[in-house]
């Protein structure tokens, strides 16, 4: 023991001459989605977030739930474990209204209920994740009314490269992928796949006020609710010229999904309202049901770089489909042609049009052949200048107008600016509309019968919803504070029947206000400590004024990673949720005012391979994000990384 502990005494007077690679010695970090561009983080007056490769390494995180919802300060809600039907909150917005991108080809799905489906996006080939919150729909269009959250893939570096990653753990889990890349001067080439079982455990968990509320599902006897899912990817470019080069892209997600038909079936058949007021065809809800999805993403694409002219055209395909309930299927189609004219020492235009189809050809087995377009041009400019001594002055503009077939025409836009006041202290402003149109699920979805009473659930009426926003920052690459306040018009929301639960979907009259204050704080000690904080106050109320369910009015995300040498390292994430309430107005069961605590530690055996553990819910505390669905109590995971 005395041995071991002079050991690690004298690996720790090192580390002040130890600089590994990790996510605080990074610089220079560029992101795409701000402007549909790259730029500097710094340049960007837009609130943005970037979870990096490295910050992705060292959390050992494996899903895009997993990152959005520990790294991402976003609040997220979960129907069981993996795989399960999720839930994420932007300010406040929910799923539906964040625009989720693959390197630019969409993933929201229009035959969906939450737009996109974040726990079927393994990270085996992300480079980084960009978050950009606050109204995009004046770069991006329809669906990005709360923000955008850009998925950037690895690309190809000149010579052969590869990756590879095991780990297994609690649950009978079983991860895996391989990722491989070519690239010389004219062609590169980047594939590789990605395999992810487990057993699971029970979706369905007694809801609070049952007799066996608190107990997990091997207390009980409950059977588990396995997850599958396997990724593919495929990336090529050609170079043409220095100015000219081709690109094309696929990926493929096909996922198994057991699931139980509702929640909050105990032992004694407790809550569970088709045994308590059976009718034909009921079924109870912890019936076994299983989905199969299988999510395609296509992409090729033209650019030229030029001195003046950066002009590109590009065509995406994303195809949905899931056997859930008989099987739904959707599409978007989208063409995009647009050219960055550069001007001045630090400014440029973008000029260009879009034409969008969203189509979906089943819902709940049934054959719809529904469709929309849209035909859009849009126009955005960026200006960097110096305005007040040698400090920096950043603006940018952007205006879209889109035109549908199916909904009122659209006008959106946005404007930002961010001032540089002292160093690297800033001040910075967004003030945006956006605007979300109906998913074909919400305008066509079939009716069904529930307790015996016809439920309509589409709902054709539906118009889309209006976003204004503004928010304001100070603060610099060490500690911010941002307040934000949106107002959206005409919410389309489910609204049912208390007492026979059939209902459809309505936008609801009047404006509902989300508005609250975000703090974040990013430092890196000694060389040798890294800190991450982020703490969250919302205000979620619709235009009654009662507070939107399953939104925590307080959230605190925080990390501590230990740097022991650069060969080992120790970490511990944590997460405090406040109130929170599964029903509108504070009603239903409280599910917030818990903390969660994991824990991570990578060893770098040499410089082609690292083994990792982690163990997830330290404490392995009891709580549930939505009434009446589990959540996973101690995990334990252990896994082997290679690299060439």
């Amino acid at each position: 023991m005395k041995r071991t502990l002079l050991s690690l005494a004298a690996i720790t007077s090192l580390t002040s001459a130890l600089h590994a690679a990790n996510q605080f010695t990074l610089e220079n970090i560029n992101v795409t989605a701000a402007q549909d561009t790259e730029l500097n983080t710094r340049d960007v007056p837009d609130s943005v977030t970037v979870i990096t490769k490295e910050a992705l390494k060292e959390a050992r995180v494996t899903t895009l739930e997993q990152a959005l919802n520990r790294l991402g300060n976003i609040a997220m809600t979960q129907n069981g474990g993996p795989g399960k039907t999720t839930s994420m909150f932007v300010r406040g917005m929910d799923s539906k209204r964040t625009l989720v991108l693959i390197d630019g080809v969409r993933y929201n799905d229009p035959a969906g209920l939450s737009g996109a489906q974040y726990s079927q996006i393994q990270l085996y080939n992300v480079e980084q994740i960009e978050i950009i919150k606050g109204p995009q729909s004046g770069i991006w269009g329809a669906d990005a009314s709360a923000g955008v959250i850009n998925i950037v893939t690895t690309k190809a570096k000149k010579g052969l490269h590869g990756t590879a990653n095991i780990e297994y753990g609690t649950f009978d889990t079983k991860i895996s992928s391989l990722q491989a890349s070519y690239a010389t001067e004219e062609f590169d080439i980047a594939m590789g796949g990605a395999y992810y079982s487990t057993d699971g455990f029970s979706a369905a968990e007694p809801k609070q006020g049952t007799p066996k509320y608190h107990q997990r599902y091997d207390d009980l006897g409950w059977e588990k609710d396995a997850y599958i899912n396997k990724a593919f990817n495929t990336k090529l470019g050609w170079n043409i010229t220095k100015q000219d080069r081709i690109e094309a892209s696929v990926q493929m997600i096909n996922s198994s999904v057991e699931y139980d038909y509702g929640s909050g079936l105990d032992a004694n058949n407790v809550d569970d309202p088709c045994l308590i007021n059976p009718y034909p065809g009921c079924v109870p809800s912890e019936t076994e049901f299983f989905t199969n999805n299988k999510n395609r993403f296509y992409n090729i694409g033209y650019r030229h770089d030029g001195d003046t002219n950066d002009i590109s055209f590009n065509y995406s395909l994303s195809t949905f489909s899931r056997s859930q309930y008989g099987s739904y299927t959707g599409s978007v189609n989208e063409v995009k042609l647009d050219d960055k004219v550069t001007y001045m020492d630090n400014g440029f235009v973008r000029v260009g049009g879009s034409y969008q189809k969203f189509e979906q050809k089943k819902s709940g087995g049934v054959d719809l052949d529904k469709s929309f377009s849209a035909l859009a041009g849009f126009i955005s400019n960026y200006n960097k200048f110096k305005l007040i001594s040698n400090l920096d002055t950043i603006i940018t503009e952007a205006v879209r107008y889109d035109s549908f077939n199916a909904f009122d025409n659209k006008a959106t836009g946005k404007l930002g600016i961010k001032q540089y006041v002292y160093s690297d202290i800033f001040v910075s402003t967004n003030i945006g509309t956006g605007y979300n149109v109906p998913s074909l699920y919400q305008l066509y979805a079939p009716s069904f019968t529930f307790f015996g009473t016809v439920s309509p659930v589409g709902n054709e009426t539906l118009s889309p919803e209006s976003t204004r926003s503004i928010d304001l920052t100070i603060g610099n690459d060490t500690i911010w504070v941002t307040g934000f306040y949106n107002q959206v018009d005409n919410l389309i929301d489910y609204v049912s029947d208390p007492v026979t639960y059939a209902g459809q979907y309505q936008n609801i009259e009047g404006k509902s206000t989300l508005k609250g204050v975000e703090v974040g704080y990013k430092d890196y000690f000694a060389d040798i400590i890294g800190i991450t904080a982020n703490y969250t106050f919302l205000s979620a109320k619709n235009s009654d004024k009662q507070t939107l369910a399953r939104r925590p009015k307080d959230q605190i995300d925080a990390s501590i990673i230990y740097y022991v040498s650069e060969n080992f390292d120790l970490g511990f994430n944590g997460q405090y949720v406040g109130e929170r309430y599964d029903k509108i107005d504070k009603q239903g069961a409280m599910t917030g005012r818990y903390t969660i605590v994991n824990f991570v530690s990578t060893v770098k055996v040499n410089d082609y391979v690292s083994v990792y553990g982690k163990l997830d819910n330290l404490t392995d505390r009891y709580y549930q994000t939505v009434d009446g669905y589990a959540t996973a109590g101690r995990s334990l995971y252990f896994g082997l990384t290679a690299k060439y």
